[in-house]
């Protein structure tokens, strides 16, 4: 692949540099599209502003956007037993039998805008220290892409394995040539860095006063997604320093559990008390910051507002519907989480608004909440001893609280076992945070995937055609494979055990 910028032409994605777009709500406006010169541009506080909003615009296309990016649920929901491609459209439908090889497009277009991310994030950090400006707001830019890098890199080492590890600003076609893959060690190390960095950042907001502010990283998406890197890395110790510093800095005072699960979802209501981090975006903009989740989500064009097509990408499997109606009707999160469409097909009702066209929504994606955090926390504490089991408890409560549950339907402290809640936080994150993006790499996390996905398989006779055996994954398929694009490209990446 190749994107000119000027004179710069960077046949590796790594060295694709900034395309200046418009993203989304208050605090990032739309600004010039088109590319600009690098040189000599990024001298001032404006134009390194610009800059910092351009690494915020690029999530968006990492996590879904109409201009190409499916966005990151064909991994992280279709991959998993919570959802299904009822039409494949550009490689999603790959994920749902693990049929996904080296040309698949969305794995393509994860690499390739995680990593124009990082550029922005590196094109940032390499020039701000030149430009003269409030020394406040310099350090505080820099912990916010800072935080955007890590994120970025999470998702790359979640679903690659060993990726590059790029920090810095690359200038010449030489230099882009000169990254191999690291280690997942040596990912995780970089993430560490930018994430404690950013935490140690006085400068850095608990949260924003202003309502144009809404959606800027705050210190407590920095220590929220920390102790989740930690947890993903078994760092128990860690995870549990981090996440239970974020209890006590945040809970029910910055952050809080919404009395209704409905009103976390709103269009009307987004960025509240539960959202910690969100990818921002607004529709009816030219050009577009809206979301496409409403359409890629909905069979139909009545069940996306009635505005487009309904593309089927995304829609419940049953496995998942009957996890959660066997809860019961005391769990509220049932009719708030799915509706049925037609015979044995349910859609989600988490992405609902009016797009003003097609793939042209309001609907933000939501990367931390504070439920997620709490769970995180609850496994956290359990990991690291079985003494913890009575500590863990009372944070899966909240939540199952929150739904609608009393009494007995409530785990006791004194009686649950530490393997017993193990699983009761593995349902209840299911449940809880279902078509949001974290069930597969849940599953990855805990080491249950290969034997949750086989029994899924079995269970429901999954097979890619009527006469083929059921589908069973390997473990070398938590990871994904390379692009082959980027492999071609440059030569020294290697592919991943099992691909081609």
């Amino acid at each position: 692949m190749k994107q000119t910028i000027n004179k710069y032409i960077f046949l590796f994605t790594l060295g694709l540099s900034l395309i200046i777009a418009g993203c989304s709500k208050d605090f990032i406006d739309l600004t010039d599209p088109t590319r600009i010169e690098t040189d000599g541009y990024y001298n001032d506080s404006a134009s390194i502003s610009t800059a910092v909003i351009a690494a915020y615009a690029g999530l968006q296309e990492v996590y879904g956007k109409a201009s190409g990016s499916r966005g990151i649920y064909p991994i992280a929901e279709i991959a998993s037993d919570n959802t299904t491609a009822v039409v494949e459209g550009s490689g999603v439908g790959d994920f749902e039998f693990f049929q996904a090889t080296s040309s698949n497009q969305v794995l393509q277009t994860q690499w390739t805008y995680n990593y124009r991310v990082i550029a922005r994030c590196n094109l940032v950090l390499s020039r701000i220290d030149a430009v003269a400006m409030n020394a406040v707001v310099k350090e505080r830019y820099k912990s916010e892409v800072k935080f955007i890098r890590a994120l970025t890199y999470f998702n790359l080492v979640r679903t690659f394995g060993g990726v590059p590890v790029v920090t810095k600003e690359i200038r010449t076609i030489e230099e882009a040539y000169e990254y191999g893959r690291a280690s997942v060690e040596e990912v995780y190390i970089q993430i560490e860095q930018d994430l404690n960095e950013a935490k140690a950042d006085v400068n850095l907001p608990d949260r924003y006063a202003a309502p144009a502010d809404l959606g800027r990283v705050t210190k407590a998406a920095v220590r929220g997604l920390l102790g989740k890197v930690y947890l993903t890395e078994k760092k128990y110790n860690e995870a549990v320093t981090e996440l239970g510093g974020y209890v006590s800095a945040y809970d029910n005072t910055i952050h809080s559990l919404l009395p209704n699960y409905s009103d976390i979802f709103l269009t009307t209501n987004e960025m509240n008390a539960e959202i910690v981090f969100a990818v921002r975006y607004t529709k009816g903009n030219v050009p577009s910051t809206g979301s496409p989740f409403p359409n890629h989500f909905s069979r139909t064009t009545a069940e996306a507002g009635g505005v487009g097509t309904g593309y089927q990408f995304n829609t419940l499997r049953k496995d998942l519907v009957d996890t959660m109606t066997a809860q019961g009707a005391a769990d509220k999160r049932t009719a708030v989480s799915f509706v049925a469409s037609g015979t044995g097909a349910w859609i989600t009702r988490k992405y609902r608004d009016t797009p003003a066209q097609d793939l042209d929504a309001d609907c933000d994606w939501i990367v931390l909440r504070h439920a997620d955090i709490l769970l995180l926390y609850a496994e956290a504490l359990n990991e690291q001893s079985a003494a913890n089991v009575a500590t863990a408890v009372p944070f899966v409560n909240r939540i199952r609280t929150r739904a609608g549950f009393t009494g007995a339907a409530l785990l006791d402290p004194l009686t649950v076992t530490q393997g017993q809640l193990r699983l009761a936080i593995e349902k209840e994150r299911r449940i809880e945070l279902n078509l949001e993006g974290h069930r597969w790499f849940d599953l990855v996390r805990t080491g249950r995937a290969v034997e949750v996905m086989n029994n899924h398989f079995t269970k429901y006779a999954i097979r890619v055609t009527t006469t083929s055996p059921i589908v069973q994954i390997q473990a070398f398929q938590l990871i994904f494979p390379i692009p082959i694009n980027e492999i071609n490209t440059n030569p020294i990446l290697t592919q991943n055990p099992g691909y081609n």
